[in-house]
């Protein structure tokens, strides 16, 4: 059985993307002509993404699932797609899906969002990322980055970058003194990697 794989394009305006040259990006040029509108609410404020994206996970409505504030999910519990997976005997990894709490019975890995008091899937490298992460996520606004903090995420880098995405690491951290949002997008790209390695270890395995 082949793996599927969930990317979640958080906030993505296709309506926009689709004002820009995409001839290098033919993946973001598929998605923009095959997308799909769906509904959920009417109400403004129950657009955020932290609510909408639970809907997506459990088919609930906001009323339904009644989770309205990141990291409110931890004391719920929501049956979602994630559940149903795994008791169909597959296995499952995520890496910090949004509001979403871990209550898998056997994740193969789960990271969970930085917002998101929850269990990872109980491995060394899966706590150190998520710890670190979850500390520079909510100090950056700060600038409070401890140097602990720091190494923790130099020791990260070294294990899951891929060579073949060293030298935009570097062009990234070079431009981020002057774009200070190009460090959310050093971090996406280390998420990515750190995807790619996780997945490949698991290649003998089915997994959502």
């Amino acid at each position: 059985m082949k793996k599927l794989i969930l990317i979640s394009l958080n906030e993505l305006n296709f309506e926009a993307l689709g004002e820009y040259n995409l001839e290098k990006y033919p993946n973001l040029k598929f998605l923009i002509k095959n997308f799909k509108y769906t509904t959920s609410e009417n109400e403004y404020h129950l657009l955020e993404p932290w609510i909408q994206w639970l809907t997506i996970y459990s088919g609930l409505s906001a009323k339904e699932h009644n989770v309205f504030r990141l990291g409110d999910v931890d004391s719920k519990k929501i049956n979602n797609i994630f559940n149903k997976i795994e008791n169909l005997g597959l296995k499952v990894g995520a890496i910090m899906p949004m509001n979403l709490s871990n209550d898998l019975k056997n994740a193969e890995f789960f990271i969970p969002d930085p917002w998101t008091i929850s269990n990872t899937d109980g491995s060394y490298l899966s706590n150190l990322i998520s710890s670190t992460l979850s500390k520079i996520v909510n100090n950056n606004a700060t600038n409070k980055i401890g140097l602990n903090d720091l190494i923790n995420l130099f020791l990260i880098f070294i294990i899951f970058f891929r060579f073949k995405n060293f030298f935009y690491y570097i062009e990234l951290l070079v431009k981020a003194f002057k774009k200070k949002y190009l460090k959310a997008i050093f971090l996406d790209l280390l998420l990515n990697d750190i995807f790619h390695k996780l997945n490949k270890k698991k290649k003998k395995n089915e997994f959502f």
